[in-house]
Order: structure tokens, then sequence, then C-alpha cells
């Protein structure tokens, strides 16, 4: 017998080298921020306990203009030199902060990218399988639980970066940490129509 699994999600796990310096760079500003609750609820967002820069200005951004280390992460699987790119960071620590499950469409490609992460205390994002409805009309008691599986973790570590197809729901779950659980996030908007551009010779 030989169990087949049929159209997989793709989602990358791959290391950022840079990630200490980065750190340095962006983190001590992005903590002070969080001490002075610089930033309010992005609107519709459901949870009522969160620190992000999400959604705003550019001149409300910490990292601002990207870094070449993120330039390079994207050129990585992105060939389009007019994509369209979004970024912000997400403070997780004292305060139970958490956020619901949700998607980033419409854009095409994200990361997330773990700044700064404790396995010892902090919690992955869960995702969510596309087609769990379905699931959950087909799955029984007596069928093992592997067949029908909703959601799935990924075991990650300080430095490494999840890509994945901005359609996956994901959330991640309340905390309150003694240690700080950063990370920031790209989003990236393909150019719709015409042929496929070649892929920059950098950072291939």
């Amino acid at each position: 017998m030989e169990l087949k699994t049929l159209f997989a999600i793709p989602v990358v796990k791959i290391r950022v080298p840079e990630t200490e310096a980065l750190k340095q760079q962006f983190l001590p500003e992005m903590l002070r921020r969080y001490e002075a609750q610089s930033y309010e609820r992005p609107a519709l967002w459901e949870t009522d306990r969160v620190h992000t820069s999400f959604g705003k200005a550019s001149r409300d951004q910490v990292i601002d203009p990207l870094p070449e280390a993120y330039a390079k992460l994207v050129r990585q699987f992105v060939n389009s030199e007019r994509a369209n790119l979004s970024i912000w960071h997400n403070v997780y620590w004292t305060r139970g902060e958490y956020q619901e499950r949700h998607h980033h469409i419409p854009y095409h490609f994200s990361f997330i990218h773990f700044m700064a992460f404790d396995k010892a205390e902090h919690r992955p994002p869960i995702f969510y399988d596309p087609s769990r409805m379905i699931k959950a009309y087909c799955s029984h008691d007596g069928i093992p639980p592997a067949y029908w599986s909703e959601s799935a973790v990924i075991d990650v570590e300080e430095g490494d970066a999840l890509v994945f197809p901005s359609y996956l729901e994901h959330h991640v779950p309340p905390g309150k940490y003694t240690k700080p659980r950063v990370t920031v996030s790209i989003n990236v908007a393909m150019p719709q129509g015409g042929p496929p551009e070649p892929r920059p010779r950098s950072g291939a």
C-alpha cells in the first residue's frame, strides 16, 4: 500500500542569513513602539489585542525602504521586477496579542520572517486547509484523522522565513511571553496579464 498526497499546497521554509543584522538594526525601534503603543488596530481586524504596523503609511513603518536582505529573499520566488510589495512588522509580547484566522488575498505570495522567536515559549502560526469545509463533511470517527486534518503547524526557529500562497489561511494564537515574538511580513502582488518576465540575474 502506498499513500499519495494530491494537490499539495506549496509552503517553503528558508533561512534568512542576515537575520542578526536585521534584528540589530530594526528590533530596538520596534520594541520602543510596542512600549509606546504606537499603532491602532487595523480596520476590519477582529482581534482586540494586537501590535502591528500593517496598513500604515511608509513614514510610520520601521522598515522602509525594503532592505536588500528582503529584496534578495523575494527575488528567489518572484520573477517580476514590477511586483507590488507591502511590508510590515508584528510584535507579540506581554499583552496576550494574537491574530484571528485570515488570508492575504488579493496578494499572490506572502512571507513571514521570524526576526525574534524563542522556540521554548513562542508559538508558530497555525495554517488551515482551504478544503477543510469539505473534509468536515466527509470525516468520520472510523477513518484515521490523518486523512482529514484541517490544520497544520510548521516548526520554525529564529531566522526562518515561511513563504506561502496568500490564499492560505492562518492565525497566530494568543500568548503572554517573557521575550518579544517579532515577525516581519511581506505581501507580493504580481502584475496581471502579458507573458512572464525573465528572472533577474541578481539574487538567483
